[in-house]
């Protein structure tokens, strides 16, 4: 008799997604009791799951999940839990699908009341005020987080009161309600101290942070907030090991999506912010030394390294803006000669020098030092007067990949040599 492992398998290898979806119901309609079948037909349940949110079949997921009320009872109490809301977050991923999702939810609620289901209630409650503030159903959302938020006080759990807190302010926030949004935030803040909060969180307190104060006018502070905000969003974005992680699966990459959207988001409000702090502020301070920062800028953004010069005369006593500013000069000097050889395999340097309009001295000595950089591949010919740039050259994997074969053909032979030992 073929074994439930040996019926997922198989079904897997499955390219008809209906045949599939038929071989994946056999198997988690097939009673056990043992552990590592039990754990198989988890895994079926997801994909099964995850083949209908692909197709948009969002009434089948939650007839799937009320198929499997007597299987959940067999299960620990936190497995269920997470099946029941990676389900929900399946739903989640079909086109207006939020009326659904908050009938499944209230259902579920209602269930994990009924079986005392304390842990899974308290996450489908939190799950269902975020989604009737995303309905914009402001009243549904503040009466069940309030609720909710009361009873977590009560326990040890801070990550979730950290999350009721941030959910609640949100609603708060919506309604112009600014002081009881300033005391959720604070709550939250204050839950995070006391544990490790997820950096996902923390931009997230940081970003409500920002937001409250722009209601207060302070644009200053706010501006520092949503700053730290988009650098935790931004880390996560940025960071290809996490990008892979969330990648994996259909939830990891919406939840990738919604990071993206919120770095961005972020950063126009830190604009927005900078452009009314700079309003505020500007009108109060003018002068000489203020327009001649303006020139600088004027003449960064046109890549104009004589306007450059010219307007740094200023801060000739000022060491740190010097400092300051002769960095950003090599850095346009940088970009402003590797624009000037990009159409060149071999070019005078003083033809270079013309157009920079900069000594031959000075740009022989800048190139030369990007070439030890690697900022280019090229070679200076002194004798010539001329550099010769090379094109980029790629990188030879062959002896990378001859390595990783030979280790892990050392990994089977090893793996066969213990076999053939054991059967001697």
């Amino acid at each position: 008799m073929i074994s439930l492992k040996e019926k997922y398998q198989k079904a897997k290898q499955n390219k008809n997604e209906k045949e599939i979806l038929k071989e994946y119901q056999e198997i988690i309609q097939t009673k056990t009791e043992n552990e590592e079948e039990i754990k198989i037909k988890e895994e079926t349940i997801i994909e099964i799951g995850e083949i209908f949110a692909k197709l948009g079949f969002g009434e089948n997921i939650k007839n799937l999940m009320d198929s499997l009320q007597d299987f959940f009872l067999q299960l620990p109490k936190a497995r269920t839990a997470k099946i029941v809301r990676k389900l929900i977050e399946l739903i989640n991923q079909i086109p207006n699908s939020i009326d659904l999702q908050i009938h499944v939810c209230s259902h579920w609620i209602d269930w994990a009341k009924k079986e005392k289901r304390s842990y899974l209630r308290q996450r489908l409650e939190s799950k269902l005020a975020s989604l009737y503030l995303e309905n914009t159903n402001f009243q549904m959302a503040l009466t069940t987080i309030t609720n909710l938020a009361k009873e977590v006080k009560k326990l040890d759990d801070k990550l979730l009161l950290i999350e009721v807190n941030l959910i609640e302010t949100k609603i708060h926030i919506e309604l112009k309600n600014i002081p009881k949004a300033k005391a959720s935030l604070t709550s939250a803040r204050t839950s995070a101290n006391a544990v490790y909060c997820p950096p996902l969180l923390q931009s997230e307190m940081d970003k409500l942070s920002g937001i409250l104060h722009i209601h207060e006018q302070d644009f200053k502070t706010a501006f520092s907030y949503f700053f730290e905000s988009f650098e935790g969003y931004s880390t996560i974005v940025l960071d290809p090991k996490l990008k892979k992680k969330y990648s994996d699966n259909i939830v990891g990459q919406t939840k990738f999506k919604f990071i993206e959207k919120e770095a961005i988001s972020t950063l126009k409000y830190m604009l927005l912010t900078k452009i009314m702090m700079e309003h505020v502020l500007a009108s109060k301070f003018t002068g000489r030394e203020i327009d001649c920062i303006v020139k600088i800028s004027e003449a960064y953004s046109e890549r104009s390294l004589h306007k450059f010069n010219e307007a740094i005369k200023e801060y000739d006593k000022d060491p740190i803006i010097k400092n300051l500013l002769n960095s950003l000069y090599e850095t346009m000097l940088e970009q402003n000669l590797l624009r000037l050889i990009e159409p060149f395999s071999r070019v005078e340097i003083s033809h270079i020098a013309d157009l920079i309009k900069l000594d031959t001295k000075t740009v022989e000595t800048k190139l030369s030092q990007m070439i030890l950089d690697k900022k280019f591949e090229g070679i200076l010919d002194q004798g010539a007067g001329c550099l010769i740039i090379y094109d980029e050259t790629i990188p030879d994997e062959t002896y990378k990949l001859s390595i990783e074969i030979m280790e892990n053909l050392n990994v089977v032979i090893g793996s066969l040599y213990q076999k053939a030992k054991g059967l001697n």
